[in-house]
């Protein structure tokens, strides 16, 4: 299912049942920025991004920063640079220590090579995601935005839930994390991330999403979830991203 084996809007307010979320689950925020290099100057800003993440190694940051590059879609040829796995009041305590530092080297040694920049924060929604074992970065990730209609995002979440413990109930072999828009940009905004290691593993599994929802559930029960993902959706689209190690950083192992 297209809507199935699918990081940024509250410009100022937190959607509320999301908001609830954040504060009930702490340790599952994060930050994302999405840079777009400027025309012709994507060697300059790697090559910037390095610097600065050898600056977080010799400030020996605590948070890892993962770099994320758009393969595919609108966005392609922009960065991710991802922070995960935080509280709320993490983001303050890291702001106090490293805060003023850090945007006087990134506007150094990024910013110049940068044409465009947004912020944005997100939680990521254990209740409904089936995360890999691994926890090394994958090499790969397909990544599905889905923008639900703000009147039936109740409906969605509870579709969505369904959907999950019916992949539960079957044991389907797919792993994926869900992650919610809680600041920059427009809501309800939701990602559905889906680890790939090698192009391969974007083949269609050989038991259908369809066929495998209606095992769980029942034929009428399956086409009445994917009604309503369809009826709830106002947008949606897809990109694939590469993790780029040698633009990240990740603190030594303790």
């Amino acid at each position: 299912m297209r809507k199935m084996v699918i990081i940024l809007a509250a410009v100022l307010l937190l959607v509320p049942a999301l908001a609830a979320l954040a504060q009930e689950m702490p340790g599952n925020v994060a930050q994302v920025f999405v840079m777009q290099p400027k025309p012709g100057m994507t060697q300059q800003f790697e090559e910037g991004r390095k610097r600065h993440m050898d600056w977080h190694r010799k400030q020996n940051d605590t948070w890892a920063w993962e770099t994320w590059q758009v393969e595919t879609g609108d966005a392609t040829g922009s960065y991710l640079s991802i922070a995960t796995g935080h509280a709320w009041k993490d983001l303050d305590d890291w702001q106090a220590k490293l805060g003023n530092a850090d945007t006087e080297d990134a506007t150094k040694n990024i910013s110049p090579n940068v044409a465009a920049e947004v912020s944005s924060f997100w939680i990521y929604l254990p209740n409904i995601s089936r995360p890999a074992e691994s926890k090394a970065p994958p090499k790969m990730m397909s990544v599905i935005h889905f923008i639900v209609k703000s009147e039936a995002d109740s409906e969605w979440r509870n579709a969505i839930r369904k959907i999950h413990e019916a992949i539960g109930k079957t044991n389907w072999p797919a792993h994926y994390t869900w992650h919610a828009l809680v600041n920059g940009g427009e809501t309800p905004h939701y990602v559905l991330l889906l680890p790939r290691n090698s192009y391969a593993e974007m083949a269609p599994l050989e038991v259908s999403f369809e066929a495998m929802l209606e095992k769980a559930i029942g034929r009428e029960d399956a086409q009445g979830l994917q009604r309503t993902i369809g009826q709830s959706v106002r947008r949606e689209w897809s990109e694939l991203i590469s993790y780029r190690a040698d633009l990240s950083y990740r603190p030594a192992a303790k």
